[in-house]
């Protein structure tokens, strides 16, 4: 089979990109001592996966096809969903954008160093806080649902 060498560049390119977004992801946990996906990952996803679907059509490979261009899917789909967070983090009347903190805060990296920040402009630290939010707004409704039906225990004379 003659491969014209430009090809295989863009073949090669796109799997250094592709292969890219793991070592982006794995910093990144590193850094955070925890497990996470950061939006870099879906970037590089989405254009490794590009640069590999162009490879893929001229090889006129069908398989090859079929799966880089079913992944283009699913990375454009994550990032609409973290641009559609961003976009209610710091959107005026959101919940978490008025009960954010305003005080600087001290960021750990992973090599050890610290550095003051306003909590406000770590896309992390943001995600976090809203979770957070998210899940103190559902633990007060569930709390105040018990004190408004408390539950009798039969037998214990409680």
């Amino acid at each position: 089979m003659d491969v014209s060498p430009w090809w295989v560049a863009v073949g090669f390119g796109g799997q250094a990109l592709f292969s890219a977004r793991f070592i982006i992801q794995w910093l990144a946990s590193e850094k955070a001592r925890r497990s996470i996906v950061p939006r870099a990952f879906w970037w590089f996803s989405l254009a490794g996966g590009m640069t590999l679907l162009a490879y893929a059509i001229h090889r006129e490979d069908p398989v090859f096809i079929a799966g880089q261009g079913a992944g283009l899917f699913i990375y454009l789909r994550n990032l609409s969903l973290i641009k559609r967070d961003r976009r209610s983090l710091t959107s005026p009347g959101s919940e978490a954008s008025s009960q954010a903190p305003q005080e600087a805060t001290v960021v750990e990296h992973a090599c050890g160093k610290t550095e003051d920040r306003e909590s406000g402009t770590d896309d992390s630290l943001k995600a976090r806080l809203a979770s957070l939010e998210i899940e103190n707004a559902r633990l007060k409704t569930e709390v105040a649902h018990l004190h408004a039906n408390p539950v009798q225990h039969q037998g214990t004379g409680a």
